[in-house]
């Protein structure tokens, strides 16, 4: 049996949550790209994350003393200021496959790429299905059948008002989308039992196969339609039918949550003794 996954959109080096037998995917967020006086997007990505704190020394260091690591980099944004928008698809694919390229590339050491995957995650999209679909699709294929980069993980990261889109990229890049992280926190209408929770994942499985879709949450408060006693609630019934793969999580430094029962501790800690226990 694969390893259960706890992948987190973070701000730090999360270090005192991993744990032997879970793989751990630090998703660096986000790579978003500059955008024209009509703000329209011209496929040239550049780091929005600290560079400093995550330079290239520091994460390959992550990685040498974690070995069940992964380091993913996350394209796109969770506002209306970053949406997927292209001026032009030819020049926008060609330019997001560029620049995605010398970003990743900083993160070379002697033994190639530590980048090990690409997280699709526009929140806004703002063209027809087929544009969406022609332009990430394209940079998925070739940053993943790059052989100078070390992409082999790709997950993109629907919501309800977006899935329809998202549903259309995955059925036409089956072979290379490997996870699908479903934001549970942006449901429209709060999630207010378990039972709400399972029906909207047998939904999904609906969409998705069930061996690539992994609930997720948001420590943000304010950005949350998922109380987080029923998102752990119903983590713990899809794992006790033997349904969890993982769990993911966005991570907003700032927001204090009190211990959240059943375990009675913060929501990190909660979740990954849902993949232990």
């Amino acid at each position: 049996m694969p390893k259960l996954i706890f992948r987190e959109y973070s701000t730090d080096f999360p270090i005192e949550i991993i744990r032997p037998g879970i793989e751990f995917h630090l998703i660096l967020g986000f790579a978003s790209e500059e955008y024209n006086e009509d703000g329209k997007g011209n496929g040239n990505f550049r780091a929005a994350w600290d560079l400093e704190y995550f330079s290239p020394d520091k994460v390959k260091d992550f990685k040498k003393n974690n070995p069940n690591v992964k380091v993913v980099i996350s394209l796109g944004g969770r506002d209306v200021e970053t949406p997927f928008f292209p001026a032009e698809e030819t020049l926008w694919t060609r330019e997001a496959v560029k620049s995605l390229k010398v970003l990743i590339g900083k993160y070379n050491n002697e033994s190639g790429s530590i980048i090990d995957g690409i997280d699709i995650n526009y929140d806004t999209i703002k063209t027809s299905n087929d544009l969406f679909v022609n332009c990430i699709g394209q940079v998925i294929t070739k940053l993943k059948n790059d052989a100078d980069l070390n992409i082999n993980v790709v997950s993109i990261a629907p919501s309800e008002k977006n899935n329809f889109l998202y549903r259309d990229l995955y059925q036409a890049n089956k072979a290379n989308i490997n996870w699908v992280d479903y934001q549970f926190n942006k449901q429209e209408k709060t999630v207010s039992t378990v039972k709400d929770f399972v029906v909207i994942y047998n939904n999904l499985i609906k969409d998705y196969p069930p061996n690539k879709v992994l609930p997720g949450t948001s420590t943000d408060p304010n950005n949350n339609k998922i109380p987080w006693e029923i998102f752990i609630a119903g983590c713990i019934q899809l794992r006790n039918h033997s349904k969890l793969l993982g769990i993911f999580i966005w991570k907003a430094k700032g927001f204090p949550i009190p211990p959240i029962p059943p375990y009675h501790d913060s929501l990190e800690n909660s979740l990954i003794k849902i993949l232990t226990e």
